[in-house]
């Protein structure tokens, strides 16, 4: 029998850490809130990382362990940077952890978060979620060429009466940069950093509404009455939810946009992204891309349509 130490992130920003002897079910509960307490009142809750261990004292220890450790250190295990958790480690004095559970006294490798593994390869990752909500690949502008992102796609992983929930995954992210944590909010100008987009125009109108998405946590949300005019932020019930995780060559990103800060749907959309890479360069991608420069707010960039949620 396999047991499993695990660790969310929930609404606010926060890490909660548990263990179960079956993973899957332990997750579905937390996400529908059916276990009272921390989670169930920070909702939406994501799996970001876990490990799978051979007994209940171990994961009970691994556990423990990580509830004593800092928030930079835990999302270093999230991003599986284990030179990073050493160096931290180091730094306290205690035992290195670059060869895995090396300060509990559990000999394991490290191992990536379920169900999508944050360790896997982009064709892994992408197999994975292409089985999950819809599906899309981003290209990037021709003008603005990557440094060594070599592809981003764009998942609707799902949407009901609470959450539209997305996912960003991108191959050759290790050059990416990412804006440093800064805890949920709005603010104004995410997009000249690494940052993610959604637009919705509503059916038969030319007013449409943006969402920018920031690795940062933080976030902004406008209407425009028609193109790039008329532009007002948005009022949104509560903060979205995003995530930034992943390690080696792939990152992903995920965004959950609560549902009553949406248009009515269906509706067209846009999905899209900039990015930032270590030497300055930024690119831009899309759905599709107008003539000229890049410019997400286009007619063009609205290439995919978001259904409405179904009913129970």
């Amino acid at each position: 029998m396999s047991f499993w130490t695990y660790m969310l992130h929930c609404r606010g920003g926060y890490l909660y850490v548990g263990h179960t002897d079956d993973l899957d079910r332990r997750i579905a509960q937390h996400q529908s809130g059916a276990i009272p307490g921390f989670t169930a009142d920070h909702l939406p809750v994501e799996l970001v990382w876990s490990e799978e261990f051979q007994t209940r004292e171990d994961a009970k220890h691994a556990e423990k362990m990580l509830k004593g450790w800092s928030r930079t250190k835990k999302l270093a295990l999230v991003r599986g940077d284990w030179d990073r958790i050493s160096a931290l480690a180091k730094a306290k004095g205690s035992p290195s952890t670059s060869s895995g559970w090396a300060e509990s006294g559990i000999a394991v490798a490290p191992k990536p978060a379920r169900p999508e593994p944050v360790e896997a390869s982009p064709d892994q990752i992408l197999q994975t979620a292409s089985r999950r909500g819809l599906h899309f690949t981003l290209l990037p502008h021709p003008d603005t060429p990557p440094l060594a992102v070599t592809r981003i796609e764009a998942i609707v992983l799902g949407i009901d009466a609470n959450w539209l929930k997305l996912r960003w995954i991108i191959a050759g992210g290790s050059s990416v940069i990412v804006p440093p944590l800064a805890g949920r909010g709005r603010a104004d100008g995410l997009w000249q950093a690494t940052c993610f987009e959604l637009f919705v125009r509503m059916t038969g109108k030319g007013a449409y509404c943006e969402f920018n998405l920031s690795p940062s946590e933080r976030w902004a949300a406008y209407d425009f009455a028609d193109y790039r005019d008329g532009m007002v932020e948005r009022p949104m019930p509560r903060d979205p939810g995003c995530v930034w995780r992943g390690s080696q060559g792939t990152r992903m990103f995920d965004a959950n946009l609560p549902f009553v800060g949406l248009p009515s749907l269906p509706a067209a959309i846009a999905l899209s992204a900039v990015i930032e890479e270590t030497d300055g360069t930024k690119s831009y991608w899309a759905l599709a891309h107008p003539p000229g420069k890049p410019d997400f707010h286009h007619p063009t960039c609205f290439a995919a349509t978001l259904p409405a949620p179904q009913r129970p």
